[in-house]
């Protein structure tokens, strides 16, 4: 249930956050994810090697560097978004403690029993803000518009439970940090995918951007295995 909240919080206020200010603010103020889950981390007591602060930095000023658009500043919006980022933060925490904790969950597991809570929650919410419209709505269409919505709603489905269930792995393997790290880097695939399919321009500022990202991740996935390494050795040592 506490990891069902937070996913539901976070998506609430990150969506919301949109109608206070740009997309380019929000992406700033969501490029400190990763910072973000680092104090979690600690503040929940969880293993955490203090070097990977760097490659975290790294990042967050890499993403922020490469933002680019009209910055619309608001204080409700400032809120929201780091409402979205404290609890997007301590739901992966939490993930990485139910999956490599004493009792340990598999990541297909983790997503179905946190799907049931998040489906009634995301309901209510529903029902509270939008009432019963959006099922009225539904009943009226017909024939195509009906079939294209079933289509657009599975395919969303299908999307997101490839996305989550991939999220859980990579949580799994290289922890709450680890996966918000890596989460950043998809901001130069965007505009890799940008620049090949519709023709679009990438400034200097961000290229040096996408540089100090790649560099912040090239850099944990170096000390993450130089600490397994170490830890190997340790555990090699102790059975002597």
């Amino acid at each position: 249930v506490p990891v069902s909240l937070a996913i539901t919080v976070s998506i609430g206020a990150s969506n919301t956050a949109l109608v206070f200010c740009s997309v380019a603010f929000t992406e700033i103020i969501g490029s400190t994810n990763c910072l973000v889950t680092i104090a979690v981390v600690l503040l929940l007591g969880m293993p955490f090697n203090l070097l990977l602060i760097i490659p975290a930095v790294l990042v967050a000023g890499g993403c922020i560097i490469s933002t680019s658009g009209e910055i619309n500043f608001s204080m409700m919006g400032v809120i929201l978004c780091f409402t979205a980022n404290i609890f997007r933060s301590g739901k992966v925490a939490l993930q990485q403690k139910l999956m490599t904790g004493t009792d340990k969950f598999d990541p297909c597991a983790l997503l179905f029993w946190t799907s049931v809570p998040c489906f009634l929650m995301m309901l209510g919410f529903s029902l509270a803000t939008e009432g019963l419209e959006p099922c009225r709505h539904i009943g009226r269409l017909q024939g195509h518009q009906l079939v294209t919505l079933v289509q657009s709603l599975g395919i969303c489905c299908v999307n997101a439970t490839m996305l989550n269930l991939a999220q859980l792995f990579v949580t799994k393997d290289l922890g709450a940090v680890g996966s918000q790290l890596v989460a950043q880097a998809k901001s130069v695939l965007t505009v890799l995918g940008g620049m090949v399919v519709f023709g679009e321009q990438v400034t200097v500022i961000e290229l040096v951007g996408f540089v100090v990202v790649l560099l912040g991740v090239y850099m944990f996935s170096r000390i993450e295995q130089q600490g397994k390494k170490d830890q190997a050795h340790l555990k090699a040592e102790m059975h002597k």
